[in-house]
C-alpha cells in the first residue's frame, strides 16, 4: 500500500517553503521551548498532587469526586502535551530523552510501543485508508467509513456512541492494547511478532498501573475497594470523554475524506493531498484549547508537519489559513461546537453508508 506521489501540488510546495521560512526565523528549533516543559511539569505536579490528595482519606465525597476528575484530565493533557510530542521526537533535541519520555504514556496505562505504530507509523502515513489506518478498526462498535463491514448495531450508534466515548480510555487500557500485541498484522505490518522485551514492558506497566490505582490504595492505603472502584470508573470515564473528544473531532466530521487503496496497493492521490482532505482544524483561535490537546485543534498543521513540536502549531495554522486565502481553497475547520454537532451528523451517514 503506498501513495501515488508525495507532492504532486504547487498549493503545498508554496506552504512547504513559507513554513520552512518560519522556522528559520526560529533559528530552525523544532523541538520545544521552555513553555511546554513548564506546561509539562505542571501537569505532572496537578496529576501526582491529585493522587498524594486521595490517598491522605482525609477529604469529604465531593473533594474527592472533584480530585479523581482533575487527576483523569490531567493524566489525557499528559499524554497529548508530553507522550504525544516525545513519540514524534520533537519534545527534546536527543532522541533518548524522547524515548524516555513517552514512557510517561505507559504509567498513565497506554502501550507507547503499540502507540508508536498505531498512531506514527500508520495512522500518520495512511490517515482514514481502510486497511492501513489501524485507528479506524481499534473500536468494531462505531462505523466512520464506508470501507468497513457494516453491522445492524451501526444504525443506532449516533445514541450509543457517547456512551462508548466515556469507556474510551479504559477499554484502550485494557483492550486495544492487549489485543494489538496478539495481532499477527497492523496496516502493512504483515506477520508481527514483539519482543520479549516489549512483551515484559506491557505486563510490568499493566501491573504498575493497577497496583498504584487499585492495589496500593486498598491494601496499603485502607481505602475501601468500592470507592477506589467507583473512583477509578469516574476517573476514566472523564479522561474517555476528553481523549475521544479530541481523537475523532480531527477527521471523524464531515468534509473528511475516506479512501481505500485500489486494486494494485495505489491510493489515488498525493500523500499530501490526502492528508489536506482527510483533516480539520476546530477553534483554532482559543489558546485554552491549544493549550489543552497540545495543538491537536490545530490538526492540520500536525499532519502535514508533524516533525515540529505542537509550541509551533499556531504559528503554523496562521501561515495556512493566509495560504488559503491566496489561493482561494476553503480552509478545513470547525467552531468547536460546530465540530461536535458535525461528528453526530457524520456518524449517522456512516452508519447508512
Amino acid at each position: 500500500m503506498k501513495f501515488k506521489s508525495k507532492n504532486d501540488s504547487d498549493f503545498f510546495s508554496e506552504l512547504i517553503t513559507k513554513v520552512d521560512v518560519y522556522m528559520e526565523k526560529k533559528g530552525g528549533n523544532r523541538f520545544a521551548d521552555n513553555s511546554i516543559y513548564v506546561k509539562g511539569g505542571l501537569l505532572i505536579g496537578l496529576y501526582l498532587s491529585s493522587y498524594v490528595l486521595l490517598l491522605s482519606r482525609s477529604l469529604n465525597i465531593g473533594v474527592s469526586i472533584i480530585l479523581v476528575m482533575i487527576m483523569g484530565l490531567a493524566g489525557v493533557m499528559i499524554v497529548f502535551n508530553i507522550v504525544h510530542d516525545a513519540s514524534h521526537n520533537v519534545l527534546f533535541k536527543n532522541r533518548s530523552l524522547n524515548k524516555a519520555a513517552a514512557y510517561f504514556g505507559d504509567l498513565m496505562g497506554m502501550n507507547s510501543y503499540i502507540w508508536n505504530i498505531r498512531h506514527n507509523i500508520q495512522h500518520h502515513t495512511f490517515t482514514n485508508v481502510a486497511g492501513g489506518d489501524v485507528l479506524l478498526d481499534s473500536i468494531p462498535f462505531i462505523r466512520v467509513c464506508s470501507q468497513q463491514k457494516k453491522l445492524p448495531m451501526h444504525k443506532y450508534q449516533v445514541w450509543y456512541v457517547p456512551f462508548l466515548y466515556m469507556f474510551y480510555s479504559i477499554f484502550w487500557v485494557f483492550f486495544i492494547d492487549i489485543n494489538m500485541f496478539r495481532q499477527k498484522q497492523m496496516g502493512n505490518y504483515k506477520n508481527m511478532s514483539h519482543s520479549w522485551q516489549e512483551w515484559t514492558k506491557l505486563i510490568f506497566f499493566k501491573s504498575f498501573y493497577l497496583f498504584y490505582m487499585i492495589v496500593f490504595p486498598v491494601w496499603i492505603i485502607n481505602i475501601p475497594l468500592s470507592n477506589v472502584l467507583a473512583g477509578f470508573l469516574i476517573y476514566h470515564m472523564i479522561a474517555g470523554i476528553l481523549l475521544s473528544t479530541v481523537v475523532v473531532l480531527g477527521h471523524c466530521v464531515e468534509g473528511a475524506e475516506y479512501t481505500a487503496p485500489d486494486e494494485n496497493g495505489i491510493i489515488q492521490n498525493s500523500f499530501l493531498q490526502h492528508e489536506w482532505n482527510a483533516t480539520y482544524d476546530c477553534s483554532t483561535n482559543s489558546t485554552a484549547l491549544h493549550w489543552i490537546t497540545g495543538g491537536l485543534n490545530t490538526h492540520l498543521a500536525h499532519h502535514l508537519f508533524p516533525k515540529l513540536c505542537h509550541c509551533h502549531y499556531l504559528a503554523v495554522t496562521k501561515i495556512i489559513k493566509e495560504h488559503c486565502a491566496e489561493h482561494q481553497i476553503d480552509y478545513p475547520h470547525y467552531s468547536l461546537g460546530d465540530a461536535i454537532i458535525s461528528h453526530f451528523n457524520f456518524l449517522k451517514i456512516q452508519a447508512n453508508a
